[in-house]
Formats: C-alpha cells, structure tokens, sequence
C-alpha cells in the first residue's frame, strides 16, 4: 500500500516536473526567437533566457535517482522563485502558478522518499 502510493507521488512529480520543464525551456528559447525570426542564431541568442529552466531539469534528473536530495534542491528553487516574484512585484499569475506547482511536486518528491523509508521500519 505504501509503495504503491509512493509510486503514485513520484510518477506525479517525475511527469509534471518534465511536463514544466521541457514547456518552459522551449517558451524561453523559442518567444524571444520570433521578434527576430526563427533561425540557429536567434535561437542560440536566447539560451540564456532558458537557464533556470535547465536548471529544473537537471534537478529532475537528480530527483530521479535521489528523490530527498533532488527534492530538497527542487523545493529551494521552487520557494526561491515565488519569494524572488515578489520580492520584484512583476509577478503574474501563471508565473506564480508554475512556481507553485513546482513547490508541491517538490513536495511530493520527498512524502514519496518517507513513503519508502517508512516501509522499511513498519512491518506488514
């Protein structure tokens, strides 16, 4: 029972996260590529712009395989992007809205990791 709802907590945030992730690198890389056409260059001009969103994925890849650490990392981004939103008053709600997404699948991240650590000391 308890693997299997950790299985569900972590397929949940595997998928989201990647689902966010991979959408916002492609938004970040290809919207600032339009004003100016659609070409390598362009596109490589704006890398800069997809960064964070590389970060989220490599976090994502280290949550993959150590679901406390990455969360954790993962749970820092997400808390340290809603702060710097408001921090900056330029936050919007869809922005708010991916932060915060990103905060609960970093959540679920580490309850699926105690899910697996309480198997082992629970008896069934």
């Amino acid at each position: 029972m308890l693997l299997s709802l950790a299985n569900f907590f972590q397929s949940i945030a595997r998928y989201g996260i990647l689902i966010i992730g991979f959408g916002m690198v492609s938004i970040a890389i290809f919207t600032g590529a339009i004003n100016y056409g659609i070409t390598i260059d362009n596109i490589l001009r704006n890398l800069p712009d997809a960064i964070p969103w590389f970060l989220l994925l490599v976090t994502l890849f280290l949550a993959w395989d150590f679901e406390l650490i990455g969360g954790l990392v993962m749970l820092i981004l997400g808390l340290g992007g809603i702060f710097y939103m408001q921090a900056s008053n330029d936050a919007t709600l869809p922005q708010f809205t991916i932060m915060l997404s990103i905060t609960i699948f970093a959540v679920f991240f580490i309850v699926s990791w105690a899910l697996r650590q309480i198997r082992f000391f629970i008896p069934i």
